[in-house]
């Protein structure tokens, strides 16, 4: 069980960070097929539909596919969700692809209709035939009808995925985008990769026309995508390590109930006259059928707990990227769960393993001591302080090395433990002494006859609330860091219009303003400026850009500045062609403050960097400029949101009320009004559910180490039942002995749990630390703030006594007689 349990937690955490990553990946070979190169649009507006006629034409070319897609608002009587319009022609079957090859690509009838995903088209209500569906999507509102469903018997897992696909001139149609696409999939001829895409290159850099494509690898987008995730990714690593060492350590106090049977075992087989290497095959087989058992118990454990628990909330990355829902286990993860299973199986068996291999057949009795043990605890402490100095030196250095670092400190934590519940009995003698009663005295003589069973149950207790400060604490910070980034890149005005949808949260989606006038008109609005914003795929990142009015107080959320003066960073960006950058995207292009650079926009625009910042709430970093800039880059004079300014006095409230009943009909549904504050509410929620599993996380390790702890502690005590029933004979009662065994549990928890809060707190400083300086994220450290970790050291210590109590009153009730039966 103890097994079963670490493997449980590794295998979920393992398939909840790949599975985002693997619908990512297999989506995209279901749409593209065989196709290896791609010319990708440089913003939603697309590109012309004669370039596919030109790529066809380029020797080395087999076949060559237009692709529109356009993010919606898809509503139906069942409910609303955010998907990706997906338009193509028959031309797409060629690349053999899984999904749209089962979709119908000619207009049915000379009338455009959509196929939808079945459990998304149950989901939103609309599952007959002609039955229409709304879709909102760049400030307009269409009425698409329904031609057929695709369920999971056409195209498989994809089948959950939220997209609709439709005739690309329909969708043309749709999206306001008539003759544009958005990428031109690509399959060369074989051997002719390097060629056609030279020959891509060339076309785009001759033609205005195709100058706004970047030729990219079909995996583009995965790669973008797997950039977005790293902290997530990061963040459920450290969790695997931490729940594996967890699960290990559980499963070593359940083995160290055996290793006196297996040292009696080793002594008669020596004593019999086996070889060292037929004991250590007969404990590998006892490891084997251990190991097998556990990791497969865990695996099934693993995927309930996957399931129910720990699956990803894709929505804060489906702003940016097309993600479905389905679960991916691959053969790493399954193999990674495994491969920990059977070595905590390994290494518990084999514990007695240098008894073995001794000359002396005696030697697994464990009855002779080894020679300068009393320097063991001294030497052991001191590697525990030498890797603590490491942890520190390496994460000063090197801040990317957050996993090897919380690693190193968890060492520093098992290595100094054993000082601690050293120092611990030290003090509980000392006590002692003072109190008339036998309990303290036999509580400390049970613990220390009992050492390494008791640093072992300690070491459990220790890094659950390890795990759960840092990770908890580190959550936390981050949580408070990302709701300051909310309120101040919403302050740009009091009241927002922008096209409706979940799927528009970022404001990213381009619009014709064509309602500025009507809207000036509105009783209580003083001024009304075109916010712009979009997706930018920089390098490898796809990148948040921010382009507020100019007339907007504050133009830049200067609190998410990393230094220099605020007042002349807005001033600069007010000006023509400044803007400010994210550090981590600095770093990577080798940015520095006041150096010129050319952004990848379709109207390459150079412009100078004014200062760096966090990546104000989006993991790949932000960009921040005017709107007019903006406009100058993409080339065009679209906007993503009309920023409002309000008469004096007028609360923000009372304007979004005026606003919102003087858009009436299909703008009102098209176009959703908020204030300031609810704008700010509604990221702030987005950013808590991309965090989820960080709180999931953090919360199931003390839940996993209140049980193990338990389990160990009262199997231990089980186990001393003989033991108990001699000191019933030596004149201790029931309730001495059921105090006796909770003081000892108090002393075990304390003695762990403390340690473990006391580096949980240093471990969140580092989390917090790497989070701010590698993902750039906007992080507020309360690392020195004791009383969350108060708090789970308390929750750990109570629930484990409270878990205790029953078997220990049981125990404490063995018959006196027990003790004469040997």
């Amino acid at each position: 069980m103890g097994i079963a349990a670490g493997v449980a937690l590794l295998f979920a955490s393992q398939v909840s960070s790949s599975s985002l990553q693997g619908s990512v990946s297999e989506l995209e070979h279901g749409i593209v097929g065989n196709a290896t190169l791609q010319l990708a649009a440089r913003d939603p507006h697309g590109i012309s539909q004669g370039v596919v006629e030109h790529v066809r034409r380029l020797q080395g070319v087999r076949f060559a596919a237009p692709l529109l897609e356009a993010n919606a608002q898809a509503s139906g009587p069942g409910g609303s969700e955010s998907v990706e319009l997906i338009g193509a022609d028959q031309s797409l079957e060629a690349l053999g692809g899984t999904l749209v090859p089962h979709g119908e690509l000619t207009p049915f009838g000379g009338i455009g209709a959509v196929v939808i995903a079945a459990p998304l088209s149950h989901a939103l209500g609309v599952v007959h035939f002609g039955q229409e569906v709304t879709l909102r999507l760049a400030g307009h509102t269409v009425q698409a009808p329904l031609y057929a469903q695709l369920g999971e018997r056409q195209i498989g897992q994809l089948a959950r995925s939220p997209v609709l696909i439709a005739p690309l001139s329909y969708a043309q149609e749709i999206a306001g985008l008539q003759g544009r696409v958005s990428r031109v999939l690509i399959q060369p001829d074989p051997g002719a990769q390097t060629r056609v895409r030279a020959e891509l290159m060339a076309l785009t850099a001759g033609r205005s026309s195709i100058g706004h494509a970047n030729v990219e690898p079909i995996d583009y987008e995965a790669t973008l995508f797997a950039n977005a995730v790293s902290a997530s990714s990061q963040s459920s690593a450290l969790f695997s390590a931490i729940s594996a060492l967890v699960g290990f350590l559980f499963a070593f106090n359940a083995t160290l109930l055996t290793v006196p049977a297996r040292r009696r075992l080793i002594v008669d087989l020596r004593r019999d006259g086996y070889p060292p290497r037929t004991v250590i095959a007969t404990l590998c087989l006892d490891a084997l059928v251990l190991g097998v058992l556990a990791s497969a118990l865990g695996l099934a454990l693993g995927d309930v707990l996957f399931t129910h628990v720990l699956r990803s909330d894709s929505t804060f990355f489906s702003l940016a990227f097309t993600v479905g829902s389905e679960q991916s286990v691959s053969f790493t993860d399954v193999a990674i769960a495994a491969g920990g299973g059977m070595l905590a199986a390994l290494a518990a068996v084999l514990s007695p393993l240098r008894a073995v291999l001794s000359h002396d057949p005696l030697a697994a009795t464990g009855e002779r001591e080894q020679s300068g043990a009393r320097w063991a605890g001294a030497r052991t402490a001191l590697a525990g302080l030498a890797c603590l100095a490491a942890a520190s030196a390496l994460l000063s250095i090197e801040p990317d090395a957050a996993i090897p670092g919380m690693v190193l400190v968890i060492a520093a934590l098992l290595c100094i433990l054993p000082l601690t519940l050293r120092v611990t009995l030290a003090l509980a003698g000392w006590l002692a002494a003072l109190i008339v009663s036998p309990v303290p005295h036999v509580a400390r003589m049970e613990l220390s006859a009992g050492r390494t069973r008791a640093v072992a149950i300690a070491a459990t207790g220790a890094v659950a609330v390890f795990g759960s400060v840092a990770l908890g604490g580190a959550h936390r910070d981050l949580l408070a860091g990302l709701r300051t980034a909310a309120r101040e890149t919403t302050a740009a005005a009091p009241v927002w219009v922008a096209p409706a949808g979940s799927y528009n949260l970022l404001m990213t989606t381009p619009f014709a303003p064509l309602e500025q006038d009507r809207l000036r008109r509105v009783p209580g609005v003083q001024a009304v400026g075109l916010y712009r914003g979009g997706l930018l795929d920089y390098g490898r990142r796809r990148v948040l850009v921010i382009a507020p009015p100019l007339a907007a107080r504050p133009l830049v959320p200067t609190g998410q500045l990393l230094g220099g003066d605020a007042r002349r960073v807005e001033a600069l960006v007010r000006g023509r062609g400044w803007i400010v950058v994210s550090r981590a995207i600095a770093e990577e292009h080798d940015l520095r403050v006041g150096q010129s650079v050319t952004l990848p926009t379709p109207n390459p625009t150079r412009m100078y960097v004014a200062a760096l910042s966090t990546n104000m709430g989006w993991e790949p970093g932000a960009i921040v400029m005017s709107a007019p800039s903006y406009a100058r880059a993409w080339g065009s004079t679209d906007a993503s949101a009309y920023a409002i300014e309000l008469a004096p006095g007028i609360s923000p409230s009372r304007g979004a009320r005026e606003i919102q009943s003087a858009l009436g009909g299909s703008l009102q549904s098209a176009l959703a009004v908020q204030t300031a504050r609810q704008r700010s509410s509604a990221l702030q929620a987005l950013d808590t559910r991309a965090l989820a599993r960080l709180t999931q996380i953090a919360t199931l390790i003390p839940i996993f180490a209140i049980l193990a702890m338990a389990a160990a502690i009262g199997a231990m005590v089980w186990q001393r039942r003989a033991r108990l029933a001699k000191l019933k004979l030596e004149g201790l009662a029931r309730a001495q002995l059921w105090r006796t065994i909770l003081l000892e549990s108090l002393l075990l928890l304390g003695a762990g749990c403390v340690t473990g809060a006391l580096f949980g707190l240093y471990g969140q400083h580092l989390a917090d630390r790497a989070l701010a300086q590698t993902i750039n994220f906007p992080v507020v450290d309360h690392s020195l703030n004791p009383l969350p970790a108060l708090g789970s050291l308390g929750l750990v210590i109570a629930s484990a006594l409270a878990v205790l109590a029953l078997p220990g009153y049981l125990a404490s009730g063995v018959p006196a007689s027990v003790a004469l039966q040997e």
